[in-house]
Parts: structure tokens; C-alpha cells; sequence
């Protein structure tokens, strides 16, 4: 009976996770929300208006009261889909750990919506400032919070499902049947809200208590230097990334692992605070706590190298019936154990090094790119690395650290491997090449994107749907 009870508690919680990713309606198909965000009043003060903006944040990190928020879904989604965890209970999220989702998936369907909800909110609120009596310095960083929120939507979108709707207001009977844009154009709008966001933002966390609550300029030209990288504009992407590290007043690497993922760690850029005080869902989600749940993959755990204090402090071994299931201990504060306040950690500076090494090994810039790999690694208590200063070799070297220092974050692992060539057919993508293998009975190239959800095509005549997907 106990272990029957664990594993109800365990289901419980799954689907606890999933009913908060479609409790929403997709706001590309539907009437305007009834909610405080579309009357103008509330936009002419002050606080109408920084309640709507905390409001914002939370719909992203916590959607409807609850945690499941866009770091827990892509984190669980993207690691499924790729190479990094499965679930203990395998018929629970079985579509993304084979690749064979459906286009009526309701978690695939949330997760669109969920973005969209969450444009809709940034997008209300840039509207109602732009018509706001309010100081125009009271109002112009705001406006770059509501852009650095929209452009990240906008980042997860189409590295999820590719071409998607871009939708820049609230009308609802222009936004219910806009076609889906091109990747390219909606990169180069996600540019030119980071863009607008840097001008604007505060630069320091002066304004938000000493939290890293809240977007800085600092957030917006970390989340710039990733998108620079994937388009491959590797001159920018270096730019951007190396702005950030030499900002060592604000943040720097953590020294201690233990304490890269607590609360305003000088490891964090901008972090996201739980929805409750005993728990943050990245460890309730992540860590077992009284069942197994989702178990990292042998060959993520197979890639640590011997000595590498990653493997110690960011997993743990969790025994059920005398076999060994290893799992992400990044975030360990659960409702039992509420021993050190963790928030989930957006942007980091450790990331931000690893962007510039390959920004840099793209560029021939072969010394300096390996510097930043061995900054990543002498944290880890590793070796500097002996390969040769190739970019062949310090590609296969960056690979490496993003696996075992990037793993069950934000989903970073997936798209890596989605945008990086195959070491052996430049034709193909590195993920093609690697989940191909691993996953040789349902691996499909056109598994790299989700399904367009089927009630989205249904409601709007103009989006059609990926290729692969009936």
C-alpha cells in the first residue's frame, strides 16, 4: 500500500503539472481576456501598473498560481525530446521521450498557448503605456520589461515549433487569423526588442530591491548574445556576452556549486522566485522527494567526467527496489525540505562564458575560446583542456560543457542539438545524428519541431501545420 501511495502521489503531481499547461485558451483565436490588463485606467498609475508588470512575470514563472511555469515546461519538454531525462512511470510523457507526438497533444497545445498568453500580456501592457499619461522615465523601462518578456516568448517559440503567428497587439479579430511569419523575421523582431529593451532598462537591480527579479539591460544583452549565436552572427554574439561577463560588480561564476541556484546568487542575471515559499518547482518536478520521477538518461550521466563536482552536487542517486535512478539535484528545495531559498535561474552567467567560447572558436579566436571553456571547468574542479587548438576539437569540448553544465535548464540541450551540424554529414543536424541512434525506432528529421496544435489549425484558417505531422 505505501507503494502504491507513492506512485498516486507521483501521478498526482504530473498531472498536477499538466492541467496548469492547458488551463488557458490561446489568445491568437480568442475574445480579449477579461482581466485588469485592457482597461486604459489602469495604465495612468503607478501602482495599476507595476501590479500588471509583477503580474506579467508571474504568468510566465507561475502560471494560474501554480510553478509550472516556461523553465519547468521547456526544461521537462526539450530533455524528454532529446537526450537528457524520461520519466520513472514510462507511459507518463511518452510522446516527447519517443518523438511521437501528436497534433491533438494537450500538453503540445498548452505549451502554445501558454506562449501566446503570455505575448498577449506583454503586448497589452506596451499598449496601455504607449497611450499612458504617465512620466515618460517612469514609463520607458517598463516598456522594455513587457519587450524582454515578449522577445523570450517569442525565443521558445519558434525554436519549438519554427515559423509561428507574429503577433504584435490584442485586437483579436486581427490576431485570430494571422499566418505564421518566418523564423527570420520574428529573430529580427525578437532583436529589435532587446535592442529597444538595452536602452531602456534599468542597469543594476537598484530599482527592484537588490533582486534579480526583474530584467536589467544586463538580462536583455544576455538573452541578445544567445540569439546572435544561434543566427551565427558570431562577432555580435561575442560582443554582447563579453559586456555581460565583465559586469563582475552584478554577477560573476558562483564558486561554490551548492550555490549557484539560490536566491540572488552572483551567478544569476535574472531569476524567477517560486509561486510559494516552501517549495520551487524545479526541485519538486526534478528531484525525487518521495518517488522517482524523471530520471536522467545513462548517456547524460555517462558524459561527466571523473572529478567533475557537477556530478556531485547537481545529482542525486535515488533507490527504489535496489536499483539506482539518477536525477537532477540542481534545485533541492522541496516542501519537506525548505532548507535554502532557490529560484530558477533565466540567465546566467555561466552560459554567457560558453557563449563567448563558441562565439570565439567560430571566429578562430582558438586561445581565447578555450580560456572561457577552462573557466567553466576549473569551477568544476577539472583539468585545463589538452586537445589541440582546433575548431573541430574545441567545438566537440563546448558540447561537452553546455551537456554536463547547461543539462535540465530551459531546455538548452535540445536546441544545441538542433542547431549544430552533424560532426560527420554537415547536412544534417547534430540531433539527427545523436537521437537517430538513441532513438532508432521512432527518430523522424522532421521531429525537430512540434505539431502546430490541432484546435489552433482548426480555429484559424491561415496556419498550416509541420512537416511530418498528419
Amino acid at each position: 500500500m505505501k507503494k502504491i501511495n507513492k506512485y498516486i502521489k507521483s501521478v498526482i503531481l504530473v498531472l498536477f503539472i499538466g492541467f496548469s499547461l492547458i488551463s488557458c485558451e490561446d489568445l491568437i483565436e480568442i475574445d480579449i481576456p477579461n482581466n485588469q490588463l485592457v482597461t486604459a485606467s489602469v495604465f495612468q498609475d503607478t501602482a495599476t501598473v507595476n501590479s500588471a508588470v509583477l503580474g506579467m512575470y508571474a504568468k510566465v514563472a507561475n502560471p494560474d498560481g501554480t510553478q509550472g511555469g516556461l523553465g519547468t515546461i521547456a526544461a521537462m519538454f526539450n530533455g524528454m525530446s532529446a537526450d537528457e531525462i524520461h520519466h520513472f512511470y514510462t507511459f507518463l510523457y511518452g510522446e516527447f521521450v519517443t518523438n511521437t507526438i501528436e497534433t491533438n497533444s494537450v500538453y503540445v497545445a498548452g505549451y502554445w498557448s501558454f506562449l501566446y498568453r503570455d505575448i498577449y500580456t506583454a503586448n497589452a501592457i506596451i499598449e496601455g503605456l504607449n497611450k499612458s499619461s504617465l512620466s515618460k522615465s517612469y514609463v520607458d523601462p517598463i516598456l522594455g520589461e513587457a519587450k524582454f518578456i515578449r522577445a523570450l516568448c517569442y525565443f521558445y517559440l519558434i525554436n519549438e515549433f519554427g515559423p509561428v503567428p507574429l503577433v504584435l497587439q490584442t485586437d483579436p479579430t486581427v490576431t485570430a487569423t494571422q499566418p505564421r511569419e518566418s523564423v527570420n523575421l520574428i529573430y529580427e523582431q525578437i532583436k529589435t526588442d532587446l535592442l529597444d529593451a538595452i536602452e531602456v532598462l534599468p542597469d543594476n537591480y537598484g530599482a527592484y530591491e537588490g533582486k534579480k527579479t526583474r530584467a536589467t539591460t544586463w538580462a536583455a544583452k544576455a538573452l541578445l548574445a544567445r540569439v546572435y549565436l544561434y543566427n551565427a552572427d558570431w562577432e555580435n554574439a561575442e560582443i554582447e556576452a563579453t559586456q555581460v561577463i565583465n559586469k563582475t560588480a552584478l554577477f560573476d561564476l558562483e564558486p561554490d556549486l551548492e550555490k549557484v541556484f539560490l536566491a540572488n546568487s552572483q551567478e544569476g542575471i535574472l531569476q524567477f522566485p517560486p509561486a510559494f515559499s516552501s517549495s520551487i518547482w524545479m526541485a519538486s518536478t526534478f528531484y525525487p522527494s518521495f518517488s522517482a520521477n524523471f530520471v536522467l538518461n545513462e548517456e547524460l550521466t555517462n558524459d561527466f567526467e571523473a572529478g567533475d563536482k557537477r556530478r556531485d552536487s547537481w545529482t542525486i542517486n535515488y533507490s527504489s527496489q535496489g536499483v539506482i535512478y539518477p536525477h537532477s539535484a540542481k534545485y533541492k528545495r522541496t516542501f519537506s525540505n525548505p532548507s535554502a531559498v532557490e529560484y530558477n535561474q533565466v540567465l546566467r552567467i555561466s552560459e554567457q562564458y560558453l557563449i563567448r567560447a563558441e562565439a570565439r572558436t567560430q571566429q578562430g579566436k582558438f586561445d581565447e575560446a578555450r580560456a572561457d571553456i577552462n573557466k567553466i571547468r576549473e569551477r568544476a574542479d577539472l583539468d585545463d583542456l589538452t586537445i589541440p587548438n582546433t575548431k573541430e576539437a574545441l567545438m566537440v569540448a563546448i558540447e561537452q560543457e553546455r551537456r554536463v553544465e547547461l543539462f535540465c535548464e530551459w531546455g538548452h540541450r535540445w536546441f544545441d542539438l538542433k542547431r549544430w551540424s552533424a560532426r560527420n554529414n554537415p547536412s544534417q543536424t547534430r540531433a539527427e545524428e545523436v537521437l537517430s541512434v538513441l532513438k532508432v525506432d521512432n527518430w523522424q528529421s522532421t521531429d525537430l519541431l512540434f505539431p502546430i496544435p490541432e484546435t489552433s489549425i482548426v480555429n484559424n484558417p491561415n496556419l498550416s501545420q509541420n512537416p511530418g505531422y498528419n
